[in-house]
């Protein structure tokens, strides 16, 4: 038995089985789910047999259930803290076919003791509705696994993308602040400087040497500010953050057009539910075998009814209006429920009370079926968000890297200009031209220009580099 669990069974069956018998699969809410829809079931079979005690029998069953959904969480966390593996989900189907044993004695032992007689039911009735109880508490649980581990990874991702967003605003914060100081600086010594050269060429005649140097420092300082402007607006942009970090919600139509989207699980799922249906009802009419038979042929048609649903005619819907794709999907549902009815109906007399209660029948499956296309729009509208989250902070992480490269290479420049070397830095170049003017010594003033030019070429070089 050992080695045929460790070399047999494949990767991907033991995560299916660790996920079906998980630890949502005790969680009360999925246990209270899976109960209210086998109770639907057994309430169905002695409404149409004993209408006149439905009250009774709906004690009985809301009794003994919720004596159950207590068991099965009770004892369900100590099977959850047993390791991963298969002796789990072995333990796990163990108590859940015990309490469904114990919670069918139990209903039984109620109606007599209320001085009623509980529908009669073969071995075989009694094997497929726990087979079925198996089958709903179970496939409850791994429906919350899944929708759980989802929600999960949507938290998580919301997380991240709140951490680097927040990173992002820092650095951006960052890089503005430095911006502001240096940009600020640099001005102020542009405008010194223009304004020494303003007031040196107004009292004095220059002549023609002088005349090209003040050109030519005055086409630098253009072109330095030309320069930090460009720099100013350099990304990252106000404008883009508002997209990166636009919350992502639930809304009832997302949910609702996820759930008209094709559903790779939706054809097992019903095949299922219509075997164990139609097993559970024509055992009241049949023998064993030809219920089986009957009930394993239908579901291989409800399976194929589905498949072909899910394969051809849900992608073209894809393209239609919400409401025509729900439309389409329920008339699919009840023809298909008609076409339940009618066998139902059929096998069980083929007179109005058979039919009644074949409708009665006929109305879970449609409840859970609807119930089932909800919860599979829920997972996979989580799924996509979980997507588009983590393609946001795909983004954002890209952002940081440009932002982190943006203010290493601008520290550069500032800490070059400021924190360097100060002979070559834009304050020493316009007190070199204030400090030559203030001499009015006409040749001193063209030589400080000159020199002055220098300076600011070498700071358009390096202003240059960060554009």
């Amino acid at each position: 038995m050992t080695e045929l669990t460790n070399a047999q069974i494949s990767p991907q069956s033991q995560r299916l089985f660790q996920n079906i018998a998980g630890t949502y699969s005790f969680d009360l809410l999925a246990l209270t789910l899976a109960s209210l829809v086998f109770s639907l079931g057994k309430l169905t079979v002695y409404a149409a047999s004993q209408s006149n005690l439905f009250i009774y029998s709906a004690g009985a069953v809301a009794l003994t259930q919720c004596l159950s959904v207590v068991s099965l969480s009770v004892l369900g966390r100590y099977v959850s803290r047993l390791p991963t593996g298969s002796l789990r989900g072995l333990l796990a189907v163990a108590t859940i076919l015990v309490v469904s044993i114990a919670g069918n004695f139990m209903f039984e032992a109620t109606l007599r003791s209320w001085n009623l007689q509980p529908i009669s039911q073969s071995v075989f009735q009694r094997f497929i509705s726990l087979a079925f109880a198996v089958f709903v508490y179970l496939g409850f649980g791994w429906l919350f696994q899944v929708l759980g581990g989802n929600l999960k990874q949507v938290r998580l991702a919301k997380s991240l993308l709140a951490d680097l967003s927040k990173r992002q605003i820092e650095i951006i914060r960052e890089i503005r602040d430095s911006r502001t100081f240096s940009i600020r600086e640099i001005s102020l010594e542009i405008q010194s400087t223009l304004g020494t050269l303003y007031n040196f060429a107004s009292s004095n005649t220059l002549d023609q040497n002088a005349n090209n140097e003040i050109d030519k420092l005055q086409k630098v300082l253009n072109e330095i500010e030309v320069r930090v402007n460009q720099i100013a607006i350099r990304f990252p942009g106000p404008a883009r953050l508002p997209k990166l970090n636009s919350k992502l919600r639930y809304s009832p139509s997302i949910i609702i057009s996820a759930s008209t989207q094709p559903n790779a699980s939706l054809p097992g799922l019903i095949s299922a539910v219509a075997f164990f249906g139609f097993c559970s009802w024509l055992g009241y009419f049949m023998n064993e075998f030809h219920a089986a038979f009957w009930g394993a042929t239908l579901s291989l048609l409800s399976y194929v009814i589905f498949f072909c649903y899910k394969k051809y005619v849900a992608p073209l819907l894809l393209k239609q209006r919400l409401v025509i794709r729900i439309l389409v999907f329920e008339s699919v549902v009840v023809a298909y429920l008609f076409f339940w009815l009618l066998i139902l109906g059929f096998f069980a007399g083929d007179d109005f009370g058979a039919y009644s209660a074949a409708l009665a029948y006929a109305a879970i499956p449609f409840l859970f079926f609807n119930g089932g296309a909800v919860l599979g729009g829920v997972i996979i509208s989580s799924q996509d968000q979980r997507e588009q989250l983590t393609q946001q902070a795909s983004f954002l992480r890209k952002d940081l890297a440009e932002l982190e490269q943006i203010r290493s290479e601008e520290d550069k420049v500032w800490k070059s200009l400021f924190a360097g070397d100060i002979a070559l830095s834009p304050t020493t170049a316009s007190v070199i031209l204030r400090d030559a003017s203030l001499t009015k010594d006409y040749d001193r003033v063209v030589l400080a220009i000159a020199n002055v030019n220098s300076l600011w070429n070498s700071v358009l070089t390096k202003i240059s580099n960060t554009t």
